[in-house]
């Protein structure tokens, strides 16, 4: 089976004004590295970073990247309320998303991968194709949301048309097996290269895909007074440190996909195989 690698990218809103560069700067510090490397990466843009950074932000798909929606204002109450107020939210992000880039998201990430399952039926409701909330293990089959092989096939039940079924592709973000937090992101900067490469070399053994995360603050040298220590751990070190991720996956002749990519090839791919959670 061939190996397949997700880049994926939270753009979240900086802490402040103050901050903007960490968006400015960060994402095309990370656009320039995949650009280098030849990578395509899905950047889940919150709508408020779409509408008050429109210029860096169409970046994005210029270069041949994915935009997905990563909510309204990356606050992760948005995507535990009821459903119907969670279809009203993802329809105004994805709006604001679509009118600033000309691209109309098909793949969600909830705030900080807190989502309750009305969430997923409003991603239903406004023809999302898959969500990428929730944290993956690859040895661990049990039939629980949050302890399944990538991608999931979640049906949901449709609760405006009664007696039929959608389906709903979920695609979790990986996370090392040995120490269970996610692959990216500050714990790939507390917890260093070593712990990551080891991590993703367990998923190629598994036969199961890498959805590997990352935000612009990662990468971006930040000391900002108020903030906790995890926050700018190791940020001067970020962008060398994701450079040697993407060398490491390439030793290992794995494919770099975007996530739509690998959803539309899991349709049709038996080797990547599909949990069906009902």
């Amino acid at each position: 089976m061939k190996r397949y690698f997700v880049m994926t990218v939270d753009v979240d809103p900086p802490f402040s004004s103050s901050q903007n560069f960490v968006i400015t700067e960060g994402v095309i510090s990370l656009l320039d590295l995949f650009d280098r490397h030849g990578v395509k990466a899905t950047f889940f843009v919150p709508a408020i970073v779409a509408a008050n950074f429109r210029e860096i932000i169409n970046e994005i798909p210029n270069r041949g990247h994915e935009i997905a929606c990563h909510g309204l204002k990356h606050n992760p109450r948005e995507t535990t309320l009821g459903v119907n107020k969670q279809i009203r939210i993802i329809k105004t992000a994805t709006r604001i998303i679509e009118s600033v880039t000309g691209v109309r998201p098909i793949g969600f990430r909830a705030p900080l991968f807190r989502a309750n399952k009305d969430c997923w039926r409003a991603l239903q409701k406004t023809n999302y194709v898959y969500d990428s909330s929730l944290i993956g293990f690859p040895y661990i089959r049990k039939h629980r949301m949050c302890l399944q092989l990538n991608p999931i096939r979640f049906k949901v039940y449709n609760f405006i048309k009664k007696n039929e079924n959608f389906y709903l592709l979920e695609l979790p973000v990986s996370a090392n097996p040995i120490l269970p937090f996610p692959l990216g992101g500050g714990w790939f900067r507390i917890f260093g290269l070593r712990w990551a490469k080891i991590g993703v070399k367990m998923y190629f053994l598994s036969k199961t895909p890498v959805v590997f995360y990352i935000h612009p603050k990662d990468i971006i040298a930040i000391q900002t007074p108020g903030l906790f220590w995890y926050n700018y751990r190791n940020t001067a070190l970020g962008l060398e440190m994701l450079d040697k991720v993407i060398k490491y996956t390439k030793s290992h002749k794995a494919k770099f996909l975007r996530a739509c990519e690998l959803i539309r090839l899991s349709r049709n791919n038996p080797e990547i195989k599909l949990s069906y959670v009902p």
